[in-house]
């Protein structure tokens, strides 16, 4: 298990950098895609809620240390995600697309129900989406997109992102 958090929490930095030196730089986005909340659903789905809570926090405080949200926020959303993907491990086969892609939707509706309902408790600190914001559905789209790939090359590299049964 310690090296599914070990994998999950470098590749969340890789990710974190992609995200911010790259898609935050390039003008025709209107929104960045969360690759690291795509690695959260992954990790979480194929290896359960510890594990996925677990990745979701590190993951998350390590969003929280590189941006400009409170400390915290990113880790309580993450670990949400993590939790919540955890508890469907093994309901379903996945699929290359249609799953990747209906996770990724869904785990973006669970990041903005999240972060409304941490807007709510803590106030104007915390920013959070706007349905009629086109930011909203530009990201709901790029996660959608970027869910299977993502998924696809995690796969490739199973022995790192998923935890030995035995050793569970």
């Amino acid at each position: 298990m310690r090296k599914v958090f070990l994998w999950s929490v470098i590749t969340a930095v890789f990710l974190s950098l992609v995200e911010i030196t790259v898609f935050s730089n390039f003008p025709l986005l209107p929104a960045i895609p969360d690759l690291v909340l795509i690695l959260v659903v992954y990790v979480s789905f194929m290896n359960g809620s510890v594990a996925g809570s677990s990745s979701g926090f590190l993951s998350g405080l390590l969003l929280d240390f590189i941006s400009v949200a409170p400390i915290g926020l990113n880790a309580c959303v993450q670990t949400i995600s993590g939790f919540v993907f955890g508890k469907f491990t093994g309901s379903f086969n996945l699929d290359r697309v249609v799953i990747p892609m209906m996770m990724g939707a869904f785990a973006t509706g669970l990041k903005i129900a999240s972060t409304f309902f941490l807007s709510l408790l803590f106030g104007e600190g915390v920013r959070s989406y706007s349905l009629f914001s086109s930011v909203l559905w530009y990201e709901l789209l790029f996660n959608c997109i970027s869910a299977p790939i993502l998924f696809f090359i995690f796969s490739r590299f199973q022995t790192l992102f998923i935890a030995d049964r035995a050793s569970s």
